[in-house]
């Protein structure tokens, strides 16, 4: 009777043991840094489809050499990136450098390249000198399987050098965690239907359920630890390389202390209770543990307007505060002096852009994308200021290619300033203003802005821009 007893006291505790493993069983792996060497930094990435296995359920993944979690490019400024992008696809795939302030021309961050099943795209990608540190991504950009190949995988991350610049001599010895939040919908609630195209021929599509569960992932793990001590401070670097997911990060008993968005440090630390990150956003972070325990890091429940989608509050990532305790550094106020304030320019422009909706259709200024089209044409040196205005009954988020712009103002309220983006959100029936400068020699050319919703972008709200001198 007692071994019987003791059996079933060890199958309770082996049973625990392993609920608690599959929640939580493994530390935050960082992914694989790749770094530059003498000035360049060449790399070969070869999407092809596969398929990955999380918490006993199996996703088609299309992966970037075989990887859901591929490569960061670590960057210097001044450096060159070469990049060779074997298309194993079974249709057309691309590059697209987001957020990074390169030129969009020729065989650098120019969307407009497009590379056939089985063909290869070459890629030199200068990086200027004065290009400032943070954080940056890599993903398709086809003008209408965006949403598909990122939402399949296709998404990694750039990390360009020059944060310590920045911080406190004391601050180089942090850890720094990298997190690439993305989500992916199982094969079985996955819609797969043959598609014919002139241009592209027979082939595969997955179409997405928005009322179906889609598994969060943060480096492709599920919800894994972090270790900190009490007192301890780490640097966290977030991306949301989702196609169309927003996150609402708050972190159990703490405040977040966010130093930069968008690749972009700002001029005053700011303590945040919760950041909201749309598609396609980074942010960076300093986190401070405060007291032992576990603490999680989840992403609210939101729902995205009337005629948006919904997210259900999801833990990504466990703190797990132990140990003993070390004497907190104290938080900077000011991390970047370097930002220019545009209100403090000329302003030689101002323009209007409606974001509206129809069925299965995305409209800016009542036009679908067109690829041949040049909607806005810029002289080089302009500084504009831009509206938005969002006339549907969901979330959008502008994003416009080779530049960060600064929020001046939303629905008639004043914004203080602290720096710039690259994405900014528009509640439903909302108005921001934003002041847009095209003055670096590098931008010249054409390029885009959009939605980053990427289902959105793909059904037609973009348009093309040229910058000329």
């Amino acid at each position: 009777m007692r071994k019987i007893i003791a059996l079933i006291i060890t199958l309770v505790i082996f049973s625990a043991c392993n609920q608690k493993n599959e929640t939580n069983s493994e530390p935050l792996k960082n992914p694989e840094k790749i770094l530059s060497k003498n000035g360049l930094l060449e790399v070969t990435l070869a999407p092809k489809e596969g398929s990955i296995q999380l918490a006993g359920k199996t996703y088609t993944a299309w992966m970037y050499n075989g990887s859901y979690i591929p490569p960061l490019l670590h960057l210097i400024p001044g450096d060159t990136l070469r990049v060779h992008l074997i298309n194993g696809l079974n249709m057309q795939t691309n590059l697209h450098y987001h957020g990074m302030d390169v030129s969009p021309a020729g065989n650098s961050d120019n969307i407009f390249r497009i590379a056939d099943p089985g063909d290869t795209l070459n890629y030199e990608v200068i990086v200027p000198k004065n290009h400032g540190a943070g954080t940056f991504w890599y993903h398709p950009h086809t003008c209408g399987n965006s949403e598909q190949q990122v939402s399949l995988g296709m998404s990694g991350a750039i990390l360009v050098e020059g944060l310590f610049d920045k911080l406190p001599p004391a601050f180089k010895q942090l850890k720094d965690y990298t997190m690439l939040l993305k989500d992916i919908q199982s094969t079985e609630d996955l819609k797969k239907i043959i598609s014919c195209s002139a241009s592209e021929g027979v082939q595969e599509v997955f179409k997405f359920d928005s009322e179906k569960p889609r598994q969060c992932t943060v480096n492709g793990q599920i919800n894994p630890f972090i270790h900190i001590q009490p007192g301890e401070t780490q640097i966290w670097r977030i991306f949301n390389v989702s196609a169309n997911m927003y996150y609402n990060l708050q972190l159990e008993g703490h405040q977040l202390y966010q130093i930069g968005v968008d690749g972009v440090y700002y001029k005053m630390v700011k303590a945040r209770d919760s950041i909201l990150m749309p598609p396609g956003s980074r942010i960076e972070l300093l986190v401070q543990a405060k007291k032992t325990g576990e603490f999680k890091l989840k992403t609210l429940a939101l729902r995205t307007g009337s005629d948006g989608d919904e997210y259900p509050e999801k833990t990504l990532v466990t703190m797990v505060c132990k140990g003993p305790s070390v004497q907190p550094l104290a938080i900077p106020l000011k991390v970047n002096d370097k930002l220019i304030d545009y209100r403090t320019k000329t302003i030689t422009g101002k323009r209007t852009f409606t974001f509206t909706e129809g069925p299965g259709a995305f409209y800016i200024n009542d036009r679908k994308f067109n690829r041949d089209s040049i909607d806005t044409k810029v002289k080089l040196g302009s500084i504009e200021e831009w509206t938005i205005v969002n006339a549907s009954d969901e979330w959008h988020c502008f994003h416009i290619h080779q530049l960060n712009f600064q929020v001046v103002e939303i629905d008639g309220k004043q914004i203080e300033f602290n720096g710039t983006n690259d994405i900014v959100n528009i509640l439903p029936r909302s108005t921001i203003k934003l002041l847009m400068p095209f003055t670096e020699e590098y931008m010249v050319g054409k390029f885009v802005y959009h939605c980053h919703i990427l289902s959105h972008e793909d059904k037609g709200m973009m348009q093309v821009i040229e910058v000329v001198k």
